[in-house]
């Protein structure tokens, strides 16, 4: 089962990079909470929305020591990236450590909680 959650995953990413809201849609729980590298909280709504009106910017997301472990209906990854982004108008450009946590609803994964940590090089 861990390839299903690993190709949501991927999915999701492609996503962000896309912009397409619409896969995002369907990979994003409507109860998600997610931590930036800054430490702002934010809804499912809040990245949306910032995505849509340009605040949020994904332009590079390349994973690296990505690590999947399954517990039943739950998958928590973690995983560092190279990334390019603006999180509300701020530029993330660098190194940052994340972990997410996705939950198995009804067969489909979902992901419900994302923290990511600016890595200082």
């Amino acid at each position: 089962m861990k390839s299903k959650v690993l190709d949501v995953h991927k999915k999701r990413v492609k996503a962000l990079i896309d912009g397409d809201l619409e896969t995002l849609d369907q990979i994003v729980s409507d109860d998600l909470i997610f931590t930036t590298p800054h430490g702002t909280i934010m809804t499912k709504s809040m990245v949306f929305e910032s995505v849509r009106n340009g605040k949020m910017n994904v332009t590079r997301m390349d994973v690296y020591d990505l690590v999947v472990r399954e517990y039943g209906n739950t998958a928590i990854l973690t995983y560092l990236t190279n990334t390019t982004y603006t999180d509300n108008d701020v530029l993330v450009d660098g190194s940052v450590r994340s972990t997410t946590v996705y939950l198995r609803r009804n067969g489909i994964w979902k992901l419900v909680a994302a923290q990511q940590s600016l890595i200082n090089d």
